[in-house]
């Protein structure tokens, strides 16, 4: 063996050697960790950082967006003060959203946008219901309401469940003072699953069946097959048809 021919392979084993010792301390020491963040698909997930160990849920890039049905309806409550009542759906049968970011933005005759109200909720797969705005004090004249809903964050409908059923009795719609209308009645939780929170919607309407007016309660620690006393107040309106109130009901699940 020429002694070029020595030095080229004793060069390859240190080659060899180095490179070993460096991957060794590579991914013993300075390869980052896997995580569900990190854009690869890796570890069990299902696709780039989602599903299997990863909390986020692999949606297909054609789910429908949760969207508005119709406009944002407003309703004067009192002096500068107005209700915002909105209805959405989830047109997806497959995906609820466990979670997502709501915005009314409220403008002025310009189209300036003067104020904003923001919160979160969630949506059952197939599900429509209303988001409610109660009793919210605004600083000028507003011209147009629109509302943006962000950030859904999906789970299977088979993990999170069909939206719960509730059983309304004894619906009365009376006023009990000359300014405040009353809604009262019993709800039971017809469902298997206890409830934290179930938030109880009225809807007042006039005699052509519009919707003149809302407002809302909270009953917490609902269990089930139980009938619970609710009540909801709003001031009186000489459109609002008594017979003609509905009621609605949306509680989320322990997940």
């Amino acid at each position: 063996m020429s002694r070029t021919t020595k030095q080229i392979v004793y060069g390859a084993i240190y080659l060899s050697i180095f490179l070993g010792i460096f991957a060794s301390i590579y991914f013993t020491y300075l390869k980052p960790p896997v995580t569900c963040f990190d854009s690869i698909q890796n570890q069990n997930e299902e696709g780039v950082d989602c599903g299997g160990s990863c909390a986020k849920v692999c949606t297909p890039a054609t789910i429908a967006p949760i969207t508005a049905v119709g406009n944002v309806m407003t309703f004067a409550t009192s002096p500068h003060h107005v209700t915002f009542l909105v209805r959405i759906t989830n047109t997806n049968f497959d995906f609820a959203a466990k979670s997502f970011d709501y915005r009314f933005d409220l403008s002025d005759a310009s189209g300036a946008i003067i104020q904003s109200v923001s919160g979160t909720s969630f949506i059952y797969a197939g599900e429509a219901k209303y988001l409610i705005v109660p009793n919210q004090e605004i600083s000028s004249s507003v011209e147009n309401v629109v509302v943006a809903i962000s950030n859904p964050v999906w789970a299977k409908s088979s993990d999170f469940g069909a939206a719960p059923q509730f059983v309304f009795h004894s619906i009365k719609t009376e006023p009990i003072s000359s300014s405040t209308i009353r809604v009262s009645g019993t709800i039971t939780d017809n469902d298997v699953s206890a409830f934290d929170k179930i938030t109880v919607i009225a809807l007042f309407k006039n005699s052509n069946g519009m919707l003149v007016g809302t407002s809302q309660t909270e009953l917490d620690q609902v269990i089930p097959n139980e009938a619970y006393d609710f009540s909801v107040l709003y001031p009186t309106a000489q459109s609002i048809n008594p017979a003609a109130t509905e009621v609605t009901a949306y509680a989320m699940r322990a997940l």
